[in-house]
């Protein structure tokens, strides 16, 4: 009797184990795209890289939107770094240029006007200290009245943080 109630227990718990298995590897086969949580429903993407740099991409965004992605860098060293920041990037391809961009750094505006705007334009953004950390913001937006064009063509910008010894 031991051998048929764990047999039975087995079989209820494969059949649910194996029905969730099953399908994930058919949505992977059928190309069913699987969202990610940097970017989630929005469109927008702030992706991190382990070079002192981020990619910032626009694929959607609806007039009116406005939506914000952040990345903390910390100096993990023993001495205190001087720290640049830029942006390389082209012109926006979203309606008329409109896609607005607002670059914070822990509260205090760095940059607000066009995506991609403040190309090559290097900025002395402070000191960070050992074991310090300062958190960059970046709001994407479009105004209310924006026509819904080029949707789907990315606007991407690459930033970079350079340290040095202050």
């Amino acid at each position: 009797m031991t051998t048929t109630t764990a047999a039975t227990t087995a079989r209820k718990l494969l059949l649910p184990v194996g029905s969730v298995v099953g399908a994930g590897v058919l949505a992977m086969v059928l190309g069913v795209p699987w969202t990610s949580a940097s970017e989630g429903s929005s469109g927008i993407r702030l992706l991190a890289d382990d070079n002192q740099g981020a990619t910032l991409t626009i694929s959607k965004i609806e007039p009116g939107a406005s939506v914000s992605r952040s990345v903390t860098i910390r100096n993990s060293g023993g001495l205190a770094s001087k720290l640049f920041f830029s942006e390389s990037g082209d012109p926006s391809p979203f309606a008329d240029g409109e896609l607005h961009l607002v670059i914070d750094q822990d509260g205090t505006t760095l940059f607000d006007g066009d995506f991609a705007a403040m190309s090559d334009q290097a900025q002395d953004v402070g000191t960070l200290e050992p074991g310090g950390s300062s958190t960059f913001t970046f709001t994407v937006s479009l105004p209310d009245d924006a026509p819904f064009a080029n949707q789907g063509e990315p606007a991407t910008a690459s930033y970079t943080w350079v340290n040095s010894e202050p």
